[in-house]
């Protein structure tokens, strides 16, 4: 636990330079690996760790998206020799022990999938496994990638790779878009880290902030209105602030831009993929993000034709990709029909129409 903080000032340290003991407390907490997934379970039994925060601190915080860590009172250790890429030639591609702890860079890597990431290839690949709903959370990465190369679109995101694992389930992988130079700060920091104008959603306010930090104003729009609409498209109910943000020059400490589209996994009604929706039922789902509905946040978009509606996956593409992949027919039928009612209310919305609960209940009753 962290019992106190003293913060040197430098404008170096988490939530853009502007930590209190509540905010480095949560950082620390968001930092930690969920005690449920089962990979922490086991690891936790074998490195003799009585939690996962314990686990986190004896990986001296490191993680593979941003270059914090923590060192041991009067241990002389440097960054250079404890950042993960310098020992990937090594033990298999796993950081091997030292003689004060063991490098894991899992530890501080969260979020309820399975997963790991694997420095053993040319550059880090995140490896995300999935075994419930036939895997689909692995599948709708897959299928958000495509949905991104339909659009030809200059918006950054993260090209996911599907496959099968040995023991029937689905993976996907990805190659880190962070390095020991570029960093990952996420909205929830950014957000946190500064002070709101009442005047203004926090979605716009999060756009201001970022191009206060240096980043053109009109890109970080586009990139949020682009992500805002494709996850309405595709039903992503787990944007929370921690799966997006912003990059960070780590050496300058220059903003440099949006980080990719990353995270897509909860979506295309993965919980829910037996059951045909209505327009209704799909918009009363409750979300994660700056808001807790889609409603709401859709209506912050500023450019409504930032998504081009008729360069989207077809319902028929969408059937084969699910059933290319184990995925039977009903199923991939049911996810296609409930992502075309998706699809209707996205074009109603690039055409002017508000869309709405509100309005939805009332044409139900109509």
């Amino acid at each position: 636990n962290i019992l106190s903080y003293k913060d040197a000032a430098t404008g170096y340290s988490p939530f853009l330079g502007k930590p209190n003991l509540d905010k480095i407390k949560q950082w620390w907490k968001i930092r930690t690996v969920p005690a449920t997934r089962a990979m922490m379970q086991k690891m936790m039994k074998n490195r003799e760790c009585i939690s996962p925060e314990a686990y986190l601190a004896k990986n001296l915080a490191l993680s593979m998206t941003d270059c914090y860590w923590v060192c041991p009172k009067d241990i002389k250790l440097k960054f250079d020799a404890v950042k993960f890429l310098n020992f990937k030639t090594v033990n298999e591609g796993k950081v091997p022990d030292h003689n004060i702890t063991s490098y894991d860079p899992n530890a501080s890597l969260g979020g309820q999938m399975e997963k790991y990431w694997d420095i053993k290839t040319n550059f880090p690949t995140l490896v995300k496994e999935s075994y419930k709903y036939f895997g689909q959370q692995a599948m709708n990465e897959a299928f958000a990638t495509y949905l991104h190369d339909l659009q030809e679109t200059a918006i950054p995101y993260v090209s996911y790779l599907v496959g099968h694992t040995e023991d029937n389930g689905l993976y996907c992988r990805c190659d880190a878009f962070t390095s020991d130079s570029v960093e990952l700060v996420s909205a929830y920091e950014v957000i946190e880290g500064s002070k709101q104008q009442n005047d203004k959603s926090v979605y716009d306010n999060y756009i201001r902030i970022c191009a206060e930090l240096g980043i053109e104003e009109q890109q970080i729009r586009n990139f949020m209105d682009y992500q805002t609409l494709t996850d309405f498209i595709i039903s992503n109910t787990d944007e929370h602030l921690g799966n997006f943000g912003i990059l960070r020059d780590s050496n300058t400490m220059q903003y440099l831009g949006p980080a990719p589209i990353y995270d897509s996994g909860n979506s295309m009604f993965f919980k829910d993929s037996l059951f045909s929706q209505t327009r209704l039922s799909l918009l009363q789902q409750s979300i994660t993000s700056f808001y807790d509905s889609e409603e709401k946040m859709i209506k912050n978009i500023k450019n409504r034709h930032v998504v081009n509606m008729d360069l989207l996956p077809t319902i028929e593409e969408t059937i084969a990709l699910y059933t290319s992949y184990g995925f039977p027919e009903e199923r991939a039928i049911t996810i296609a029909n409930n992502y075309a009612l998706k699809i209707d209310m996205a074009r109603e919305f690039e055409n002017g129409a508000t869309i709405s609960m509100y309005h939805e209940k009332n044409n139900t009753e109509i």
